[in-house]
């Protein structure tokens, strides 16, 4: 059985380090001068080298003939290594040798002579799986190894391998290898094999890879087992999973648009044709990261094909602002429940729509968005009782906090004139500054707030105000209505004596009465009147005051159960409504 291409082609002199220029360039002066360390750390992402450069290190130290530096790989302690039978060549997998057991019996191996060759080393792989204890045990060794000991640790995360073993160490970060780099070495292995891919495929291939050559050549191996020849952009993306970039770009222009319904079956579309949802979810955060670096005029660093160039334009110009960030941020968290057993499709849909359809937040921005939202239904003529689209004046957003900078994306809705030229030629009402925050100023289909009818259908903004500054006084008014209006009052009935007693509270009145002067673009009064029907109460059989409070909250109920209580001036028990 023929070796893996990862393996065939591992790289097998410090000069074959593909994008690791620097780490090179330091292990090979320090092997030619012999002031080596006796511990190094070698960290980065997987497949960038790490392993494979502990290993050279290894023939280097112990090569009877090193040319300036670099292993000849022909003598005999270097073919020893080579074929894997030195048995002072150590690789320590610290995922199942991670106990404070193993670092003991491995601490007392250090003081034994190597076998054969001149130097021991010690490669010990994903470093950070070991214990505490382990580490504690390993740290004497390490601090002060033999000479003839030389240790390697090679870890993806530097950050869980204690302070005190990396300050005994000489550490070198291995970075991602840059998408040319990993192409021209694909295209190398490509011809060394006699096969026959395109420069595109090989492209495509290099960017899926992320950084890691051990990934490119796995995904360059995985695309020629497809069987075709040569292998075209179209066998490799089939290969990976990729989806279709028509397909891609109508589902990432959904979500710019606000179009739930084009998203979801832009994404049935995608796994019909075979996508992978976590190369799914890959390929809509790469345009989505794209789309929010240009929108905040950053596009150099956007890293799109020349045939995206427009499209990630596009979808930076016409999303809504804080779409992309908010679908990279749910994308991220997807990515991590996909890798439990959990339904990928609907987990890719869910996710999609929970970037179109952000929960409602607390505060402010709830009620903003809400207000939003009301205007673009009477942009597109669906309020009720507004008018026609046609004949509607524009929006004005009024700002009630001068720290608020102007959105220069703003100036005009749907190609009409600017914010600043229609507050000077159609004095649309301004909004008054209150503790209720930023409104915006419908001046579309503005109905006649100066009568019932005007009110009643502007009531659901109203309580939406409310509910920034007072979530439970909104909650009320939802249970109440205007029954009187004229140009500088409104009077707001309710059929519950305990709702009626709460807005007729003085300091709620006052957050009502900014709330709508607020929408109103004037000063308004707020009064207050019982609607309902009186009950009688007496001094026996009486309703309480919090059984009342219940029976006016949830009309046209009846007590049909009692509880009885202590009533400390009768002395004795009674019951509700005569029990």
């Amino acid at each position: 059985m023929s070796l893996a291409l990862y393996r065939r082609y591992r790289p097998q002199r410090f000069a074959d380090l593909v994008g690791q220029e620097v780490v090179a360039r330091t292990l090979v002066n320090e092997v030619r001068s012999g002031e080596l360390a006796h511990g190094y750390l070698f960290t980065g992402v997987r497949g960038t080298g790490k392993t494979s450069t502990a290993r050279i290190l290894a023939r280097a130290v112990n090569c009877d003939a090193p040319v300036d530096g670099e292993p000849d790989n022909v003598c005999p302690p270097c073919l020893e290594i080579l074929s894997g039978a030195s048995v002072d060549v150590l690789e320590i997998d610290a995922a199942s040798n991670r106990s404070i057991d193993d670092m003991r019996e491995l601490r007392e191996r250090v003081g034994y002579l190597p076998a054969s060759l001149r130097r021991k080393v010690y490669i010990i792989d994903e470093a950070h799986m070991l214990t505490t204890d382990a580490w504690n045990a390993f740290l004497k060794t390490l601090e002060e190894p033999p000479p003839h000991i030389l240790f390697v640790l090679a870890t993806t995360e530097p950050h869980k391998v204690p302070e005190t073993i990396r300050s005994r160490v000489q550490r070198f970060d291995f970075r991602r290898v840059p998408a040319p780099a990993i192409e021209q070495l694909l295209a190398e292995v490509a011809g060394k094999e006699n096969e026959r891919v395109d420069p595109d495929a090989l492209a495509l291939l290099a960017t899926a890879a992320q950084g890691s050559l051990r990934d490119a050549l796995v995904l360059l191996e995985q695309a020629l087992g497809a069987g075709e020849r040569p292998v075209t952009v179209a066998v490799a993306r089939r290969s990976l999973g990729l989806t279709d970039p028509s397909i891609l770009h109508a589902l990432v222009s959904s979500l710019a648009g606000a179009d739930p319904a084009g998203t979801l079956r832009a994404a049935a579309a995608a796994f019909d044709a075979g996508a992978d949802p976590r190369q799914l979810f890959r390929d809509v955060a790469r345009l989505a990261r794209a789309a929010e670096l240009v929108a905040l005029g950053y596009p150099e660093g956007a890293s799109v094909g020349p045939d995206e160039v427009a499209l990630v334009a596009d979808l930076a110009a016409i999303a809504p602002a804080g779409l992309w960030l908010r679908l990279l941020e749910l994308v991220a968290e997807a990515e991590m429940n996909l890798r439990q057993s959990v339904d990928a499709r609907l987990l890719v849909e869910v996710s999609l729509l929970r970037a179109l359809r952000p929960p409602a937040a607390d505060g402010e921005a709830a009620a903003v968005s809400a207000l939003v939202a009301r205007v673009a239904a009477l942009e597109r003529g669906g309020g009720a009782g507004g008018g026609s689209p046609a004949q509607a004046p524009p929006v004005v957003s009024v700002p009630l906090r001068p720290t608020d900078a102007p959105d220069p994306q703003a100036d005009t809705v749907d190609g009409e004139r600017p914010a600043e030229e229609a507050m000077s030629a159609d004095p649309a009402p301004v909004a008054m500054a209150s503790d209720v925050g930023e409104v915006i100023v419908e001046a579309i289909g503005r109905r006649d707030l100066s009568t019932v009818d005007g009110w009643t259908a502007e009531w659901p903004v109203a309580i939406e105000a409310v509910a920034r500054a007072n979530k439970g006084l909104a909650g009320v008014l939802r249970d109440c209505k205007p029954v009187d209006a004229d140009a500088t009052s409104v009077t707001i009935g309710t059929n519950g004596r305990f709702h009626h007693e709460q807005i007729s509270d003085p300091e709620k009145r006052r957050v009502i009465a900014e709330a709508l002067s607020a929408i109103g673009g004037r000063p308004v009064e707020v009064l207050t009147r019982f609607t309902g029907e009186e009950r009688p109460r007496g001094p026996s059989g009486a309703v309480s005051d919090i059984t009342q409070a219940v029976l006016d909250t949830f009309a046209g109920s009846r007590v049909t159960a009692t509880r009885l209580h202590d009533d400390a001036r009768l002395g004795a028990p009674r019951s509700v409504n005569g029990g």
